[in-house]
């Protein structure tokens, strides 16, 4: 019989326990339920809820509360929270290989997807019927839908006066913020102003690593001086991958909180990006499978083709998986440290901010004219009321905006 989903979650079994008494999932089972759940899957949430409701609810592999402290986890660590959700659940099943397994069931079907979307959008015909002003409709939909994402986290994550002190300055800050180096010294007096103003002063976090566990923090420390240093623009094209990664590591609170972080590593002069690809490629992302980090395959096909697609994809995707894994082995400790946790909240606070100034820097650039404000009122109205599909509004923008443009060409 399943233990009931109010028992403390101090005395429920780990994931590991839940999972100890089932038989071993064959591995080409995993990859196959995985890869399939994230094809149907739009956003990290829906691809969680698959999981859940296949190995949870169906299959009975794990209890609800064993679920809930890998989900609770894949929140604590940076990068796509769906795909950590993923590789812990891999990891509970079939130990380290099945975690690799899920990982690349959960990153194959957005990949495959954006790097077409990426070849497509390299040919003539796209580029003459992608025009700046269906471009700017698409950057308005997508603040739109930004700024509904920015209403429900700070709603769900900023709560108390320091959480609302930290997400406001935080916003302060990013205004003015350009640098990798201001982004990861935002996160981190975050994470130490809410370990050091929490009530339980004398807790420790007492963890015990093992040299492959301080050898893996040591190369993500490497990964992170590399995105923050600034490097001369010789440079930047040679070391992009492994500060992709670096920057993957910073990346809290969901994929749009990414788009400020990645901007500043890709479009630049020496990267070759420009602001109009950068923001179709957050416009398409929602209409992919996956999660809204799944923009990267496409940053990487416009920088060094399929090479750069699948590079691009291992440097964001993996370190987090990595972490992930290595957290999941000290779960207990981490649930159970409350200046740890304290200092976690204030951190995902601040990560709201990275969503307004994303709403901020998208519509700075897009014209003043009623048109854009008609597309800004009927998408959040889709968003919030109707609770139309992301895919369904960008369709009906793009029908109404094409009509809209044949007939004054046509007048």
């Amino acid at each position: 019989m399943r233990p009931a989903r109010h028992m403390s979650a101090l005395s429920a079994p780990t994931a590991d326990e839940a999972a100890r008494s089932n038989e071993r999932e064959p591995l080409w089972t995993l990859f196959r339920v995985v890869f399939g759940l994230s094809a149907l899957s739009w956003g990290g949430l829906a691809l969680m809820a698959q999981l859940e409701n296949h190995y949870v609810e169906r299959e009975e592999r794990l209890t609800h509360l064993a679920f809930s402290d890998i989900v609770a986890l894949a929140w604590m660590v940076p990068g796509p929270v769906g795909c950590n959700v993923a590789v812990q659940l891999g990891h509970v099943l079939r130990g380290r290989a099945g975690a690799w397994v899920a990982g690349l069931a959960s990153v194959l079907p957005f990949f495959m997807l954006m790097t077409a979307f990426a070849v497509f959008y390299r040919t003539p015909i796209v580029r003459e019927v992608a025009s700046q002003t269906l471009l700017d409709h698409f950057s308005v939909v997508l603040a739109t839908l930004i700024g509904v994402t920015w209403y429900k986290q700070t709603r769900a994550l900023v709560r108390g006066r320091l959480e609302w002190t930290a997400a406001v300055l935080g916003c302060i800050a990013l205004v003015g913020a350009h640098t990798p180096a201001a982004y990861i010294g935002l996160l981190g007096v975050a994470f130490m102003s809410g370990w050091l103003r929490s009530d339980a002063r004398g807790e420790r976090l007492a963890t015990t690593l093992s040299a492959g566990d301080w050898r893996l923090l040591t190369g993500m420390g490497v990964l992170l001086l590399m995105f923050a240093l600034p490097l001369p623009h010789r440079y930047e094209l040679a070391l992009l991958w492994p500060r992709l990664a670096g920057a993957g590591l910073t990346l809290f609170g969901g994929g749009f909180s990414a788009l400020p972080v990645l901007k500043t590593l890709l479009v630049t002069p020496t990267i070759g990006v420009t602001d109009n690809e950068f923001t179709l490629a957050f416009s398409l992302s929602p209409l992919s499978p996956g999660p809204l980090l799944n923009v990267v395959p496409f940053f990487g096909y416009l920088v060094e083709g399929w090479h750069g697609a699948l590079i691009a994809t291992i440097a964001l995707f993996v370190p987090s998986g990595c972490l992930v894994v290595l957290a999941q082995r000290h779960l207990h400790r981490l649930k159970t440290n409350p200046r740890f946790e304290h200092g976690m909240r204030v951190l995902r606070a601040v990560t709201t901010a990275f969503l307004a100034v994303a709403v901020l820097r998208i519509v700075r650039h897009v014209p003043l004219e009623p048109s854009y404000l008609v597309t800004a009122l009927f998408s959040g109205l889709c968003f919030t009321k109707l609770k139309l599909p992301v895919y369904a509004v960008y369709g009906t923008v793009a029908v109404v905006c094409g009509v809209w443009l044949y007939i004054g060409h046509v007048a």
